[in-house]
C-alpha cells in the first residue's frame, strides 16, 4: 500500500510541476494546440507521451545509480562540466522567461477578479517574489504539492461543469499540430528534470518509475484535453481575454469564475516562486541574494508589460525548441548507456 501511495504521490508532483499559470489560464492550450484545429489532439497525446517518457529516463536512471539530485543526473550521463553547463544556462534562461509570464498573468489576473490596471497587480507580485528570494524563504516550496492538487481538482472541476453546456465546435486542421505539440513538452520539461530527480528516491524499483511516468502522463493528457474541448467551444465565437478559463469559468457564474481566479493565483505563485528560486541557486550564489532577487524581479515585472498571451506564444516557444533539443540529448544518452551495460 505504501509502495502504491508513493507511486500517486510521485505522479501528482510531476504533474503538479508542469501545470502552472499558462497551462490553468489555458493559454497555453490556445497557443500550442487550440489554434492548429481539432486534428491537433495529435499534437496533445505526443506531448503528453513525451512527458512519460522523459519522466521515465530520468526516473529509472535515478533508480539505478542511487542519485537523488539533478547535478549527479547530469553528471551520471554527460561524465563533463560543459555539457552541464549549458544545460544549467539554458535552464536558467527559461527560469527567467516563466517568471516574467508569472508576472504578466498576475497583472491580467488582478485586472480581470478586482478591476485594478495591470501594471499594478505585476508589481505587487513582483514585489512579493523579491522579498520571498531576498529571505531565502523556501519553505514556499513545501506548499507546491498541495497546491498541485488543488489545482488539479479545480481544473478537472471546472472543465467538466462547463462541459455541460457543450455547443458543437468548428476549427480547422493544420500540419504544424505536432511540432507544436512536441514544442510543447519542451520547454515544460526544462526545469522537470530537477523535480523527477528529487522524487525519484520515493521508488524502489524502474516498474514503479514506469507506472508513476505512464499515470502522470495520461493525468496531463485528461486535463489538457479538458482544456482542449472547453475553450474549443467558444474559440473564434467570442472574445476569449488573455486568460481564456477564467473567461470561460466567469460566464458560467461569478462564483466559479471567482474561485477558478483564486487557483489560477496559486498556480501563479507556485509556478513564480519555484522558476525564481532557479535562477537564485545558480546566480544568487556568485552576485549575492539581494541584489539578485532585486534584479530578477524588476526584469519580470518590466517583461510583463509585452503582455501574458505575447509572452506564452513567443518566449516560451523559443524556450520549447531549445527544450526540446535538451530532451532528446538526455533520452539518447540514457538509452545508450543502457545499451552499452547490457552488452
Amino acid at each position: 500500500m505504501r509502495n502504491v501511495r508513493n507511486i500517486l504521490a510521485v505522479s501528482c508532483g510531476y504533474a503538479a510541476a508542469v501545470i502552472g499559470a499558462g497551462f490553468a489560464s489555458g493559454q497555453e492550450i490556445v497557443s500550442f494546440f487550440l489554434r492548429y484545429g481539432k486534428g491537433s489532439i495529435i499534437g496533445i497525446i505526443l506531448s503528453c507521451v513525451i512527458f512519460s517518457l522523459f519522466s521515465y529516463a530520468v526516473m529509472s536512471r535515478c533508480i539505478e545509480k542511487q542519485i537523488n539530485d539533478y547535478g549527479g543526473f547530469l553528471d551520471s550521463i554527460f561524465h563533463g562540466k560543459f555539457a552541464n553547463k549549458v544545460i544549467e544556462y539554458i535552464t536558467i534562461v527559461f527560469a527567467l522567461c516563466s517568471l516574467c509570464v508569472m508576472t504578466a498573468c498576475a497583472g491580467e489576473a488582478g485586472a480581470v477578479l478586482f478591476g485594478v490596471r495591470n501594471v499594478y497587480g505585476a508589481a505587487v507580485f513582483a514585489v512579493m517574489c523579491g522579498i520571498i528570494f531576498a529571505i531565502d524563504a523556501k519553505k514556499m516550496m513545501q506548499l507546491n504539492s498541495l497546491l498541485g492538487a488543488v489545482i488539479i481538482f479545480g481544473i478537472i472541476f471546472s472543465c467538466i461543469y462547463i462541459l455541460r453546456f457543450r455547443e458543437h465546435q468548428v476549427m480547422s486542421v493544420s500540419g504544424k499540430m505536432v511540432v507544436s505539440g512536441a514544442v510543447y513538452a519542451g520547454y515544460n520539461l526544462l526545469t522537470s528534470g530537477a523535480v523527477l530527480a528529487g522524487m525519484s528516491r520515493f521508488l524502489k524499483s524502474k516498474g514503479e518509475a514506469l507506472i508513476s511516468s505512464l499515470a502522470s502522463g495520461f493525468t496531463l493528457m485528461i486535463m489538457i484535453t479538458l482544456i482542449w474541448g472547453v475553450i474549443g467551444i467558444y474559440y473564434g465565437k467570442i472574445q476569449l481575454g488573455e486568460i481564456p478559463m477564467l473567461t470561460m469559468t466567469m460566464r458560467q457564474n461569478n462564483m466559479l469564475g471567482f474561485l477558478y481566479g483564486i487557483m489560477l493565483i496559486f498556480a501563479v505563485v507556485t509556478t513564480g516562486v519555484a522558476n525564481g528560486f532557479v535562477v537564485m541557486d545558480t546566480i544568487g550564489r556568485k552576485a549575492g541574494r539581494g541584489k539578485t532577487s532585486a534584479l530578477i524581479a524588476a526584469v519580470g515585472f518590466c517583461m510583463s508589460g509585452a503582455g501574458f498571451s505575447a509572452l506564452v506564444d513567443s518566449a516560451y516557444r523559443v524556450c520549447g525548441y531549445a527544450g526540446l533539443a535538451v530532451v532528446c540529448v538526455i533520452v539518447i544518452k540514457i538509452f545508450k548507456n543502457m545499451k552499452n551495460v547490457t552488452k
